[in-house]
């Protein structure tokens, strides 16, 4: 398994879905709330170099991959050196907002059919990515095996902060595979939809692998309903808010 940095052009982000990605340009509220995130989320890294965070959501549809996209512009545009992992191999989408194809990426490199690691370099400086791959039979299989390890040990050597987009938890048990690979989750939650007895299911299937819950992210929120997500909370850290539905 080797690193090869970048690719042979830059990869845009998808004009189409531009209303929903965090740019130089974004509206004040929006970039002050991935701010306020990002200061939050700052301070849970343990003290390691690089530290990894694996992204995901109770159910489908609860906005992760947006709010993960977004972390990773956040960090890098604060100038720390980012990369963004599609490791959503069930349903890959990132590679959508960045008008990408959707190959040699994790699945091949985790299978054993690529040795060449290609971090693809985005229109942000500081900001590369890595698709998911085409979709195998077996991801759960894939995410548990050493090459993932090798992998984020690779990644690690050239940037400040990895993000880890994951199939949501109570759907499918990947993201529960990377519970001692990363530093730790963070979980979106959808206002309106992320009922909490089903938040509390999510997490708790992750407490029983020994993972690290970093913190929650409150998705399309209502000023109404804030309040009860953040009393759940106390145990966790309530890293924010944000609205994905412009």
């Amino acid at each position: 398994m080797r690193f090869f940095n970048g690719g042979k052009k830059n990869i845009s982000f998808n004009k189409s879905d531009a209303r929903k990605l965090l740019r130089h340009d974004s509206p004040f509220g929006i970039k002050e709330a991935y701010s306020s995130i990002r200061t939050n989320i700052l301070f849970t890294g343990a003290g390691e170099k690089c530290p990894v965070y694996a992204v995901t959501s109770p159910l489908p549809n609860d906005g992760k991959t947006i709010n993960c996209i977004n972390l990773a512009v956040s960090f890098a545009l604060m100038g720390k050196k980012t990369l963004l992992i599609d490791a959503d191999m069930r349903n890959p989408t990132i590679h959508h907002f960045f008008s990408a194809p959707l190959q040699n990426g994790v699945s091949e490199i985790l299978a054993g059919l690529e040795s060449n690691i290609n971090f693809e370099q985005t229109d942000l400086p500081l900001l590369k990515y890595l698709n998911a791959g085409k979709i195998p039979p077996n991801p759960a299989e894939l995410l548990s095996g050493s090459r993932l390890d090798k992998l984020i040990e690779i990644a690690r050597e050239h940037f400040d902060y990895i993000f880890i987009d994951t199939p949501p938890v109570c759907v499918v048990t990947d993201a529960t595979v990377l519970a001692k690979k990363v530093t730790g989750y963070i979980f979106i939650v959808k206002d309106g939809k992320s009922d909490i007895r089903i938040i509390k299911q999510a997490v708790a299937s992750l407490e029983q692998v020994g993972a690290t819950v970093a913190g929650f992210i409150l998705n399309d929120v209502s000023p109404k309903s804030a309040p009860a997500y953040q009393r759940y909370s106390t145990k966790y850290q309530y890293a924010g808010t944000t609205n994905t539905r412009r």
